[in-house]
């Protein structure tokens, strides 16, 4: 069941990401446009900046456990980078692949 599951949620979250990037440029236009309004929403919210650091703090977090893991079992490390540049659809597609018979320890 948890392999279905995860299968199930990495293809919808990579649907629901791919929609909310055409809103995105239907809004803005341009990438550049967008960018810019990202840029002055975050220097003029203070909770958004802070949200903004807090997703780059777990993501560094995430990205560095997922290459001890790929070091440690041998793995592709093509994981890595789909996973910096698409975010949790493959991170949710490579939990699906791949189970640890033991939680993973990296000492």
């Amino acid at each position: 069941m948890r392999r279905p599951l995860l299968y199930t949620v990495a293809a919808l979250f990579l649907a629901y990401e791919q929609y909310a990037f055409y809103q995105w440029m239907q809004q803005h236009g341009t990438v550049a446009a967008g960018l810019s309004h990202a840029w002055m929403t975050l220097h003029q919210d203070p909770m958004v900046f802070m949200a903004w650091n807090d997703m780059g703090l777990f993501t560094a977090l995430v990205l560095t456990w997922l290459w001890r893991d790929l070091k440690k079992t041998g793995r592709s490390f093509v994981w890595w980078p789909a996973t910096l540049l698409l975010g949790c659809p493959p991170l949710l597609v490579y939990l699906a692949r791949y189970t640890h018979p033991e939680p993973s320890t990296h000492d």
